[in-house]
């Protein structure tokens, strides 16, 4: 290594070579994406080239490859507090190939989402990774994609979308069925899911069958949105009826809010008399009561989900794989603690 300052000469792929100690088809590599090499080769191509002042023409690039080098990600706009940790895992996963992302935002109800799509797709990626708002819109981006490397990343996916990463619901549901029960838990409301929907109807389903495997009844499905005011309209609905030994199984933090806010108002205590439990951990650092949610997986699933997009690259085959991750339980002082196992 050298100690290079800039000069009036443009460096050459040969000059960075020399300064990072690799030869120049490993710099080539590293800098256009074509072929992986590894995070501490890349870095120092990338060190070399910065102080030499390289800096490679990717559009040059791209016509000689015919590859962008770039990936589209399409999200929900109400979906960005918590897909926080997808977007960084999607973003680092490229950075680390040398691979840029687009990213766009598309309406809570899809309205605008086939247009998203198209744009990235007339931008030319190279590939996309697209959490739908609606499992219609996870069919259009399938039929969109004509064949591009697409995976698909969330709960709300078509059931002939061939390449997607999702939750477990099963095993996730079955992890908070078994806390439940260890707390006294001897039936469930489940607020905030809608049963006509058939995301929602296939969570409710594997909550009550994972809650009914360990001996606790399925009550009523309590559906006033998905939301805080949601959640505050069905406690006020609510609140009079509840028993102890039931347990309040909400959509996600939003709604569990706003049930624990209206019961505690009603004088209700919480976990006491009634217990609270989150499917869908919104806000990790959130201030006040903790609530037992579920953390579902987005970082592995952002991982995983480039993963399948850079298998399909390297085999020149569509990508083609379904993967299903576990959520966390992380529990909080809206339910009680575990009653010893005999």
């Amino acid at each position: 290594m050298t100690d290079s300052a800039p000069s009036d000469e443009l460096a050459t792929l040969a000059d960075v070579a020399s300064e990072a100690g690799v030869s120049t088809a490993t710099v080539s590599r590293a800098l256009s994406g074509s072929r992986p090499v590894s995070p501490d080769t890349l870095k120092r191509v990338r060190a070399a080239a910065a102080r030499l002042g390289y800096r490679h023409n990717a559009v040059a690039s791209a016509l000689r490859s015919n590859r962008t080098q770039s990936v589209g990600i399409v999200l929900p706009r109400y979906a960005t507090v918590f897909l926080s940790a997808l977007i960084e895992s999607v973003t680092e996963s490229l950075d680390a190939q040398g691979i840029g992302a687009l990213l766009r935002y598309v309406a809570p109800d899809g309205a605008d989402h086939d247009e998203r799509v198209a744009d990235l797709l007339d931008r030319r990626v190279d590939g996309l990774i697209v959490c739908p708002p609606t499992i219609e819109a996870s069919g259009h981006a399938q039929r969109l994609s004509h064949g591009l490397p697409i995976v698909q990343v969330g709960r709300f996916l078509d059931p002939d979308t061939p390449s997607a990463v999702s939750l477990d619901e099963t095993s996730s549901a079955g992890l908070l069925a078994h806390h439940l029960a260890r707390t006294g838990t001897r039936k469930i409301i489940t607020v905030g899911l809608d049963p006509d929907a058939p995301a929602d109807a296939t969570r409710i389903r594997s909550v009550e069958d994972a809650c009914a495997a360990r001996g606790i009844a399925p009550g009523a499905v309590v559906y006033r949105g998905s939301d805080l005011l949601a959640g505050v309209t069905a406690a006020e609905e609510l609140w009079d009826a509840v028993t102890p030994g039931e347990t309040l199984v909400c959509a996600n933090d939003d709604v569990a809010t706003g049930v624990l806010t209206v019961l505690r108002a009603r004088g209700v205590r919480v976990p006491d008399d009634v217990q609270i439990a989150s499917l869908l951990q919104l806000y990790p650092d959130a201030q006040g009561t903790p609530l037992t949610s579920l953390r579902h997986p987005w970082r592995q699933m952002g991982a995983e989900a480039v993963e399948m997009l850079e298998h399909a690259q390297r085999s020149r085959v569509a990508a083609r794989r379904r993967t299903a991750l576990s959520a966390d339980l992380v529990v909080g002082a809206s339910t009680r603690t575990p009653q010893e196992e005999s």
